[in-house]
């Protein structure tokens, strides 16, 4: 009998093929996809299922249990390790005896983040490397600090990002959503692939969402601000975390280094900030009571990021701890390699 993670993915899988095989009605498909989600979330937030507070405890205990005593600190870095998401992650990194660096923008809310994690867990195995993701300097600065104090990385977790934001560009002139939800994070990883490599086996970890669906690799709506749409522009770059991943996958084969990504689920984090009417106390409090803990949401990372289960696997899209299929132009190779090369070509054009 299914769990109530296998069913919904059932339900989610259909609806994808349905929309990838069929050509079924992307309107239809998508909020067929919400309404499971929404219910999903629902469900589990009144404890159909085992609590996501023991599944976060089980993947600790799990992997303490079967790491080597003789193995040596493992590195990891978490981008947006401040909040949500991020911080429980982060959290559960320290309790399994990793060395954390919280990569992140603001000096003031990662001090206050380091001090609860210490209280709550307590351990000082964080440390802050600041990071803009919306400044190509800033991501090349935080790869070379990182690389003088540090020579391994184990894991990287690209997890920060923003969501739905009015019309804005980086400070390079990059689409703001696209340019730090995915190639801030294509500049940071490119960047330690040497190091990444020189400490395998190791993980790649990119967090992208449900919402890919509403996204396609189309170059004029990245750079045309007349044809910015807030959920598609989001879209776009969360697409573009899978295939970058896929990529990645490829290009990372035989090197004991593996790379996917990731639903993490509809959660109750401060993502949905641009969203009009979002920071009113009743939407809050209607969001809190829709959507999953960040305890819940950080799940599928800590699969992906601790468990034996899913050694070697790679170029894989994961959503509610279980893997899961994507759009079809997600899997793409040709569409997965003109990304890439659009991607170098575009910071190349853009960087000051």
């Amino acid at each position: 009998m299914m769990n109530l993670e296998e069913l919904t993915n059932y339900f989610m899988d259909t609806s994808l093929y349905a929309y990838n095989k069929i050509g079924f009605g992307f309107p239809l498909v998508s909020a067929s996809m919400l309404s499971v989600e929404f219910l999903y979330s629902l469900l589990s937030k009144i404890q159909i299922g085992t609590s996501p507070q023991i599944r976060f405890d089980k993947y600790v205990i799990d992997y303490n249990q079967n790491k080597s005593i003789e193995a040596e600190q493992r590195i990891a870095i978490v981008t947006g390790a401040n909040s949500g998401i991020g911080y429980e992650t982060t959290k559960a990194l320290m309790l399994t005896g990793h060395h954390v660096i919280m990569a992140c923008r603001n000096e003031t809310f990662v001090k206050e983040a380091m001090k609860n994690l210490e209280l709550e867990t307590g351990l000082k195995t964080c440390e802050f490397i600041q990071l803009d993701l919306s400044s190509i300097s800033s991501c090349r600065k935080f790869a070379a600090e990182f690389k003088k104090k540090h020579n391994k990385l184990h894991l990287l977790i690209n997890n920060a990002g923003i969501m739905a934001s009015p019309y804005n560009t980086t400070k390079d002139g990059i689409e703001m959503q696209f340019g730090t939800n995915y190639v801030g994070h294509f500049i940071v990883t490119t960047e330690l692939l040497d190091i990444i490599k020189a400490s395998a086996p190791a993980r790649i970890i990119n967090v992208s969402s449900l919402l890919h669906i509403a996204g396609d690799f189309d170059k004029e709506k990245i750079l045309d601000k007349s044809k910015y749409n807030r959920v598609s522009n989001y879209g776009i770059s969360k697409l573009s975390n899978i295939m970058f991943t896929n990529s990645l996958a490829k290009k990372l084969e035989g090197t004991g280094v593996t790379a996917n990504s990731l639903h993490p689920g509809s959660v109750a984090t401060n993502l949905p900030r641009y969203i009009p009417g979002s920071s009113t106390s009743a939407l809050k409090n209607l969001i809190s009571g829709l959507l999953l803990s960040p305890t819940a949401g950080s799940l599928t990372t800590l699969r992906l990021a601790l468990s034996d289960t899913v050694e070697g696997v790679t170029g894989k899209y994961f959503s509610r701890e279980l893997e899961t299929i994507t759009i079809s132009q997600a899997t793409d190779p040709e569409k997965c390699d003109e990304l890439w090369e659009f991607t170098e070509a575009l910071i190349k054009k853009f960087e000051k």
